[in-house]
């Protein structure tokens, strides 16, 4: 029965069927086969999933990214970290890594950060000089950062179907996400310096500060967000509330927006992303009772503790599995699929919870930018014009530097687990 439900899956993603209808085809397959089994467990799945207090953070924080998208912000911040880092090796493309940094603290969306922040600096990039593969491929990379740095959309998802503290996931995923930008930067100085890539001239102390001041609402975002949760006034979920209402504050009062058509249009593509991602939740939910009913989960612990129990071997192997799957299947599917299946597992050797909810968020987010279904990667290749295969050229040193990344964060675990560890206890 396993056997069809996942060759329903792959003829699904072969023919190319949208995602959540594919896995609901999945498990219609499933009740076929067993006919003794009510239908109306396929709905109550789907509601069941999408009954979540933890995942109402997910329409708010898109929301607050398309404000802040929306509202000039993003033209703020890439005019602050142009004056900052522009004067440097391959500035622009230091600018751009830097940018989506920021507006990481915003969004918690790597598909916000890559249409939003993405469209302005490969535009940027490309008319300096650089080649478009390597803009489009920093960007790419770049926009990995979004959801590893808090907030988090794929974070509050884990949290909400594993169990896991979203707090604690959010502060343990600053660290890797200033790793990451620093591991790109060095990656873009070095290539940069080999191409003779352009830099722009220095910007003065003047022309900083006003740039500065200029972004300062933009850049208070994440403080508010994370000053707000790690001092207890609201939890992540609340926090969208007050991401929300912040961007609309300086968007209408300090960057002057008040064509609200625009903040109409940002409602409605809010709630059409919100529905496309909870009817993939919906359809994951009743997808993983199929696997949780035929105890999937305990085939996998049985089947990758008889080969090893260490800790991190059994971690490598996970990432491994999660990296093929991020490849071919939308990251809320896997989340939802996936991670319950893998949490007897993960317990049953020892795994940090934390740990491994930051290490499956970047390896997943790696997979938005891999073919050959990477959603990134096709809003990138849409907004410049190129193939998947030029894209992915682009993109292989790249994916060096992200592995990078993941390999320390593994063999390294206090890079994600100190910072709670010391701001939150347990």
């Amino acid at each position: 029965m396993l056997t069809v439900v996942l060759l329903t899956m792959l003829s699904g993603f072969l023919l190319g069927i949208p995602v959540a209808i594919t896995l609901g085809l999945a498990t219609l397959s499933y009740f076929f086969m067993n006919p003794g089994l009510p239908m109306v467990n396929i709905p109550l799945r789907f509601v069941t999933g999408a009954e979540s207090y933890t995942l109402m953070a997910i329409p708010l924080y898109m929301l607050a990214g398309n404000i802040m998208n929306s509202t000039g912000v993003t033209d703020k911040i890439f005019r602050f970290t142009r004056a900052l880092v522009g004067h440097y090796t391959g500035g622009t493309a230091q600018v751009n890594i830097l940018a989506s940094f920021i507006f990481s603290g915003m969004s918690g969306s790597a598909l916000a950060d890559a249409s939003g922040v993405g469209k302005v600096l490969i535009k940027a990039m490309v008319d300096e000089g650089y080649d478009v593969e390597f803009s489009a491929a920093v960007t790419g990379a770049s926009a990995t950062i979004g959801p590893v740095f808090p907030p988090s959309i794929p974070m509050v998802l884990i949290g909400g179907v594993a169990g896991i503290s979203v707090g604690k996931l959010f502060i343990g995923g600053i660290i890797p996400g200033i790793m990451l930008a620093i591991y790109m930067m060095v990656l873009v100085y070095i290539i940069s310096k080999r191409r003779n890539y352009p830099r722009r001239s220095k910007a003065n102390l003047p022309e900083l500060g006003k740039e500065f001041w200029g972004a300062l609402p933009a850049l208070s975002t994440p403080v508010v967000i994370l000053g707000g949760i790690l001092g207890g006034l609201f939890t992540p979920t609340e926090a969208g509330v007050v991401a929300v209402f912040y961007a609309l504050v300086i968007g209408i009062f300090v960057y002057k927006q008040r064509d609200f058509r625009k903040f109409f249009e940002m409602f409605v593509d809010t709630a059409k992303g919100t529905a496309s991602i909870m009817f993939i939740v919906g359809a994951a939910y009743s997808l993983a009772w199929v696997f949780s009913k035929e105890q999937v989960g305990i085939l996998l612990t049985d089947g990758i503790t008889t080969l090893s129990s260490n800790p991190t071997v059994v971690l490598i192997l996970i990432l491994l599995g999660f990296l093929a799957a991020g490849c071919v299947l939308n990251p809320s599917a896997n989340i939802i699929i996936f991670v319950p299946m893998l949490m007897p597992l993960v317990t049953s050797v020892g795994i940090d919870l934390v740990h491994f909810g930051v290490l499956a968020t970047l390896v997943l987010m790696i997979g938005l930018v891999t073919p050959p279904l990477g959603l990134s990667m096709f809003i990138i290749c849409e907004i410049t014009g190129l193939t998947t295969m030029q894209f992915t050229k682009g993109m292989l040193i790249f994916f060096v530097a992200l592995l990078a990344v993941v390999v320390t964060m593994i063999f390294f675990p206090a890079t994600i687990t100190w910072l709670p560890q010391v701001i939150i206890g347990g």
